[in-house]
């Protein structure tokens, strides 16, 4: 296999929906509205993160160094944008022999340049070399019912059986579930072969939407932005929550340096070598950019479900060392929403983007 793929797809994914006119059907297209993908719904440019602490080369292991440095950024105050600041990487090559993890808001790690600083992870562990990671922390809510029988994708208008216990500015979730109903109506309780374990089964593909309510007038309200499935009551009710994870991190960034997986280099199928170059979960805002990858099995950059408003950009992926399968070279992989991938090229990659089923995502 020996391919590169430029990923300059534009998902401008447009839904039928089935209008009347004249007392006879009639076929509307409804483009779906990406405009809010992105750091920041797109709405505000990358920062350019102030240098607070330098990392300089040094022989051997320098995981501890930099991973010192990050939880130094980590402690220190965020200005009125939610930056900490950013730790700059210096010229040549930096081995690790762990992983590296930023876990609290408004840290970056930044290099001089994809070809001046180059992080290497060593070892034989199927991790990441980068994780940037919140945590899964609800705040308390209630639940309502959406009063809507039907709402077509692309929707940003709902109507509640009460809106009394909901204001502009609240964060919200939005549940459409995976009933026995719907699942039953596509055909996919049931994959064939005999084994009556195969199939979906109810709660396997709920749809949580995460959004922020712009405006409420009587039980209605607008949210900032478009679901993305169709929701509709024969296939069970929809609910809106009145909480959000706060245990999210936000405003952090991998920017402007080469990374690495260490492996065999007599085996091209090798497989004892760390999978993924960045790794994000309960994460919003932030972003990877002019970032090159080498060597991975698994992903460049892995998007966890629980991210949202990422932007990749400016990154090419190569070199990938592992066996041509299921779960591999799966080189832009995003499961989370409104995330942005944009001006990306993957070199032998075996799915060059990837999106899971509840993945509300551009690229171009």
């Amino acid at each position: 296999m020996n391919k590169t793929r430029i990923i300059v797809m534009s998902l401008a994914l447009g839904l039928y929906t089935t209008t009347w006119a004249g007392g006879k059907p009639k076929k509307a297209f409804i483009p779906m509205d990406y405009s809010t993908c992105g750091y920041h719904a797109s709405e505000l440019s990358i920062p350019d993160v102030r240098n607070v602490v330098t990392v300089t080369k040094t022989q051997g292991d320098c995981s501890s160094r930099i991973q010192k440095a990050i939880d130094y950024v980590a402690s220190m105050k965020a200005d009125k944008n939610g930056h900490r600041g950013t730790i700059l990487i210096g010229e040549g090559t930096f081995y690790l022999e762990q992983s590296l993890r930023i876990s609290a808001s408004g840290v970056v790690l930044r290099g001089m340049g994809k070809n001046k600083t180059r992080l290497v992870k060593k070892g034989f562990d199927r991790e990441a070399l980068i994780y940037i990671e919140g945590k899964n922390s609800l705040t308390k809510g209630d639940t309502i019912k959406v009063a809507d029988q039907k709402l077509a994708a692309g929707s940003n208008k709902l109507t509640l059986a009460s809106a009394a216990k909901v204001k502009a500015g609240d964060r919200i979730m939005i549940l459409r579930p995976s009933t026995k109903e719907w699942i039953a109506a596509l055909k996919c309780d049931d994959f064939g072969g005999g084994l009556d374990y195969t199939g979906w089964k109810p709660t396997d593909i709920d749809m949580l939407w995460n959004r922020t309510i712009t405006s409420v007038e009587g039980n209605n309200i607008t949210i900032d932005a478009p679901l993305t499935m169709t929701i509709d009551q024969l296939y069970g009710n929809a609910s809106l929550i009145t909480s959000y994870n706060k245990g999210e991190i936000t405003e952090c960034g991998v920017e402007n340096m080469t990374i690495e997986s260490a492996h065999n280099d007599w085996n091209p199928k090798d497989e004892d070598h760390c999978w993924d170059g960045v790794w994000m979960n309960y994460t919003s805002d932030c972003w990877v950019r002019r970032v090159d990858f080498k060597h991975f099995a698994g992903s460049a950059v892995n998007l966890q479900k629980q991210t949202r408003r990422t932007t990749v950009e400016d990154c090419v992926a190569s070199e990938p060392v592992s066996e041509i399968g299921g779960w591999r070279r799966r080189v832009f992989l995003t499961r989370g929403e409104q995330n942005l991938f944009q001006r990306c090229v993957s070199k032998d990659g075996y799915h060059d983007l990837t999106l899971s089923y509840n993945a509300t995502v551009k690229a171009h």
